[in-house]
């Protein structure tokens, strides 16, 4: 999202370099990495998810353009799946506080995210900008093979715009061949993001792994989250891998 909020907002993106040493000060707040990740591009800055540089991103475009980023994914509403409403996510994104906006950019700080909507999120990443609503049965049968319901395809509202859903396609992309490995996720044309969330009170953080596939034949959004599993790509990547291979020998 902070990333969707760049790319339309900072007109230098991909031209810029940027230079993580490990930490830096918003507001009087150290914001930090896990390691210094030296001089790099914003396509690397994703791949090793670097604090110090999606921080400084959100204080640039600000704490108005990320609440508007946020509400327009869709990730602090309810989504109605076959019936069932999904809990709202929330964020903060505080005026005049730099280091806590900064916190928020990068996922920490005060957010909150439902799983499914961040799903919705990544099928509209993966379609062009505009979300399919989830829908918990694609299709029942009889044992002869027959619809015995109807499955229609609903849309949402579009979240992102086509351009910088390509964008940030492209560069899950990237992720997935430069750092996850093409080997855990063969044929299946995987774009992701993992995600390592500290959750405090001595806790494990919780890990996520989010992202689609580009195989027209397999046109699959997902997202894995498991709760104080500890490190995003290890741990949910792994759940992700073996649902999806099992998905894509159906």
């Amino acid at each position: 999202m902070t990333l969707a909020a760049a790319i339309d907002h900072v007109p230098t993106l991909f031209s810029r370099e940027f230079t993580c040493d490990g930490r830096f000060e918003a507001g009087g707040q150290v914001i930090t990495c896990p390691s210094a990740h030296g001089t790099m591009t914003i396509g690397k800055a994703l791949t090793v998810s670097c604090n110090c540089v999606f921080g400084a991103l959100a204080t640039e475009v600000g704490p108005d353009v990320m609440a508007q980023y946020a509400d327009k994914a869709g990730l602090t509403s309810s989504l109605s799946v076959s019936g069932i409403q999904t809990a709202k996510g929330s964020f903060t994104f505080p005026t005049g506080d730099p280091g806590n906006l900064a916190w928020a950019g990068i996922g920490q700080h005060n957010d909150l995210v439902n799983p499914c909507n961040f799903m919705a999120y990544m099928g509209a990443i993966a379609r062009g900008g505009v979300p399919a609503t989830p829908q918990l049965v694609y299709q029942t049968t009889t044992a002869g093979g027959i619809p015995t319901s109807m499955y229609l395809k609903k849309h949402g509202a579009r979240m992102l715009d086509e351009a910088t859903a390509a964008k940030l396609s492209d560069m899950m992309r990237d992720n997935v061949v430069n750092n996850y490995g093409e080997k855990r996720f063969p044929g299946m044309e995987l774009c992701a993001k993992s995600g390592t969330a500290e959750v405090g009170g001595g806790k494990r953080p919780n890990a996520w792994f989010a992202g689609f596939s580009r195989d027209p034949s397999h046109p699959y959004a997902f997202v894995v989250m498991v709760e104080n599993g500890g490190g995003g790509n290890a741990v949910a990547g792994e759940v992700a891998g073996q649902v999806l291979r099992a998905a894509f020998q159906e």
